[in-house]
């Protein structure tokens, strides 16, 4: 079961980011590098508590992309444009840190949509900056946002509070 929400949301990440450059770490493994999406954390180690908090979702982890692809629709799959989506919990994976390393500067408006009964704080930027758009506090809704970057490589971070819950965060380039 922990091995295949592992898969999922690899699958998720791969079929969802049309991001160029993307690269997503947890804040407990070691940076990736590849310019391929990866997933953002090691599947949970095998627990009961990791098993029960999948329980506790709104929906079942393989509903997720689909869920995400109307709950924030990217305008287009052009450069800039994308989308990230999966679930947080305390027990397995409460944080999940994203860096788009060569994607270029620019304004992009942003939207994430979270469900579940936690709450999910997004923070985005340069990279190794302070977050120029954030801390976005998300809990069972759906809200837009602008993020302007000033150089290459942007971040995106999201932190779970509470209880396990689903997002969906998508990007378009606007400027």
């Amino acid at each position: 079961m922990d091995i295949r929400r592992g898969i999922v949301i690899g699958v998720l990440l791969t079929a969802g980011i049309a991001l160029v450059g993307c690269t997503a770490e947890s804040t407990d493994a070691e940076p990736t590098t590849s310019p391929q999406p990866s997933a953002s954390s090691p599947a949970p180690s095998p627990t009961e508590d990791a098993a029960t908090d999948e329980a506790l979702l709104p929906m079942a982890p393989d509903e997720i992309h689909e869920w995400a692809e109307t709950a924030v629709p990217a305008a287009d799959t052009g450069p800039g444009a994308g989308m990230l989506s999966g679930w947080l919990s305390q027990h397995s994976t409460p944080r999940q840190f994203n860096k788009f390393q060569t994607l270029d500067a620019g304004t992009f408006q942003g939207q994430i949509a979270c469900r579940g009964e936690g709450t999910i704080t997004l923070s985005a930027g340069d990279l190794d900056s302070d977050p120029a758009s954030g801390p976005i506090a998300c809990t069972n809704e759906t809200i837009a946002f602008d993020v302007t970057t000033t150089r290459t490589g942007m971040t995106v971070d999201l932190v779970l509070e509470g209880e396990p819950t689903v997002f969906a965060v998508s990007m378009q380039r606007v400027g």
